[in-house]
């Protein structure tokens, strides 16, 4: 699937901590240095999730989440 594939299709926005599985319809990223852990179209996984966790932890800031959840795609 593409990236626009991915952002064009139909999502539910999922709590983090149910994401793990789920195919991701928007990009997730770590700011400062502004690099995606998760992009559109691809798989989530619970590393990703646990490195975004501990970014968050220790201060730096997530951005692409809506409402603190994930925009997963409709399967």
């Amino acid at each position: 699937m593409t990236i626009y594939e991915a952002k064009t299709r139909p999502y539910n926005l999922i709590d983090p901590k149910k994401a793990a599985g789920k195919i991701s319809g928007s990009f997730i990223y770590a700011y400062p240095p502004d690099i995606p852990v998760i992009i559109p179209g691809e798989r989530i996984s619970e590393e990703q999730l646990g490195k975004i966790k501990d970014m968050s932890e220790s201060g730096i800031v997530i951005k692409g989440l809506e409402n603190s959840c994930i925009r997963g795609i409709i399967e």
